[in-house]
């Protein structure tokens, strides 16, 4: 009895014991996806066809023409320019529209929520879809005075950002002067402001805007507001023509 014990405890304490595995090589290969690695499904590529040319078709539709290429920059470009514009304008817009009786401030894009720049020339969906690809939505909050000079401080410590309604000097990193509406931000006051859901959510470090006085969820996605409001501006005035205008600046 004594022994069967023994023997089945050698047993337990063996498979008990933790094996240390080390990854000695690691292969890896790529693998083509294209119409060369075997027969295409008639039947499904029939399915699929009609989908893909219709996605095809709306991805190449024209939105706009530009001047010159929109690239993004700090700290202030003409694209980051284009779309804080475009936010204040829907905000506004958006505000009166739904007999809010109020009127946003400012505006504030994130720079890595831009994905890509825009070309000169021809500018297409798909190309909207790139700059913008992800479903965030124009989400308007109001904030105290307080914060929103500890966003200017972080769009002047980041050396410049997306902004619109606002004008910001920069100098160390630091905010050297800051203003709305040509006029100081006073800390006891409370301002308005367009942004993204992910930004008023608090997200990319702006947890200022967390616990924001009040919230209004538009439903707006930013990208549909994009391509409707340059295409609008292109029927209507015709090649669009962004320019920085010292919005954000350095200073000495």
């Amino acid at each position: 009895m004594r022994r069967s014990f023994f023997i089945l405890y050698v047993i337990l304490f063996l498979f008990s014991c933790n094996r240390h595995l080390v990854v000695r090589e690691v292969n890896t290969e790529n693998i083509s996806v294209d119409s060369n690695i075997g027969p295409v499904d008639s039947q499904l590529e029939s399915m699929i066809r009609p989908y893909r040319d219709s996605i095809e078709h709306d991805m190449s539709t024209l939105v706009t023409i530009s001047s010159a290429p929109l690239v993004k920059g700090k700290p202030e470009s003409k694209l980051t320019n284009l779309v804080s514009d475009i936010l204040l304008e829907s905000g506004t817009v958006y505000s009166l529209k739904q007999n809010l009786n109020i009127r946003p401030d400012a505006a504030y894009v994130n720079y890595g929520g831009l994905r890509a720049s825009l070309p000169q020339g021809e500018i297409t969906v798909e190309r909207i879809f790139e700059l913008m690809p992800f479903e965030n939505e124009i989400v308007l909050i109001k904030i105290s005075g307080e914060s929103f000079v500890r966003m200017a401080e972080k769009i002047a410590a980041r050396g410049g950002e997306g902004v619109a309604g606002m004008k910001l000097g920069i100098r160390s990193g630091k905010i050297s002067s800051l203003t709305s509406g040509g006029k100081a931000i006073d800390p006891t006051a409370l301002y308005w402001l367009v942004t993204n859901d992910y930004i008023a959510n608090g997200g990319d470090q702006m947890d200022m805007f967390a616990d924001a006085a009040e919230r209004i969820n538009t439903g707006l996605k930013i990208r549909d507001v994009l391509i409707q409001t340059l295409n609008d501006r292109y029927k209507k005035d015709g090649i669009i023509e962004v320019k920085e205008d010292g919005r954000i600046f350095n200073e000495q």
